[in-house]
């Protein structure tokens, strides 16, 4: 095993006991809508020009693999998955990623100018997350 391979294994270790072990047993029932808005609040600290830099926060931060699967006026569906999402979809089927929503949706009001709010689903090794605006948009690249 190479050290990078070494370094990525610890770092979705890492991110699977934060994620998926510490802060539901912190936040209980609220898990899903604190970390939503927390998403929302970090993505206030970040001013990507984007989609693209979005996809490579999502890949830098650890997230996944982020890529826009389809496009309509008012709502955008953007799949995540990759080792991390596998990862932690594997060991907890029911792993939150209401804060990578979260901060989808404040990214895309932010570039757009427009209230945005996402909603997710897991499926077997990706996540789908659904950005809904509230006027037509038109994402920057």
């Amino acid at each position: 095993m190479t050290e990078s391979t070494v370094n990525q294994n610890f770092d979705i270790f890492s991110l699977v006991l934060l994620r998926d072990h510490l802060l539901p047993e912190l936040l209980q029932d609220d898990q899903s809508e604190i970390t939503y808005w927390a998403g929302k609040s970090i993505a206030n600290e970040f001013q990507l020009t984007g989609a693209n830099e979005i996809q490579n926060f999502f890949m830098s931060a650890g997230f996944g693999y982020l890529s826009n699967t389809s496009k309509k006026s008012f709502e955008q569906k953007w799949l995540l998955n990759g080792p991390v999402v596998d990862e932690r979809l594997l060991k907890h089927p029911d792993a939150s990623f209401a804060f990578e929503a979260g901060f989808l949706a404040q990214e895309i009001q932010q570039l757009t100018n427009c209230g945005a709010e996402a909603q997710w689903e897991a499926g077997k090794n990706s996540v789908t997350i659904t950005v809904i605006t509230e006027e037509s948009i038109e994402m920057p690249d």
